[in-house]
């Protein structure tokens, strides 16, 4: 397989595994939305919510995110071995995400500083940890 093709799919699949991780945990956060409003609606009940949240589900929320991006960065890396920018692309669509979900919703500026970093950061350290699952080969 062409290495441009293996480096996007390899992103896909972090991106996938990542994002489902994120919205998995999430799920299971106390702090949820009131039913029937969504991030995706755009209405004003769910950019209140967002805005009273407490600090407790901002860290559940930067967890989350930083979890993804590790674990996305992984698999990304266990897809195409070796490889140093495809981590951190799948690092930064995690972050675009976490943007349009949360932090463009008046987040506190600490959650938007340690997002920014962490979560290219933290694609990075995944996609290095790839390497305790790489196959040795035999002398």
């Amino acid at each position: 397989m062409n290495a441009s093709i293996r480096n996007i799919v390899a992103v896909l699949a972090g991106v996938t595994i990542g994002v489902i991780l994120m919205n998995s945990i999430e799920s299971f956060s106390p702090y949820q939305p009131p039913p029937g409003i969504t991030y995706t609606s755009g209405e004003p009940p769910y950019l209140q919510w967002v805005r009273d949240l407490p600090t407790n589900a901002w860290v559940i929320i930067l967890g989350s995110m930083l979890a993804a991006s590790l674990v996305g960065g992984l698999v990304t890396n266990i897809v195409t071995p070796r490889a140093v920018y495809p981590p951190l692309v799948t690092g930064f669509v995690i972050l675009f995400f976490a943007i349009v979900k949360y932090m463009a919703f008046a987040s506190p500026a600490w959650v938007t500083y340690v997002s920014c970093i962490g979560c290219i950061l933290f694609g990075w350290i995944g996609g290095r940890l790839s390497r305790f699952f790489e196959k040795k080969q035999p002398a």
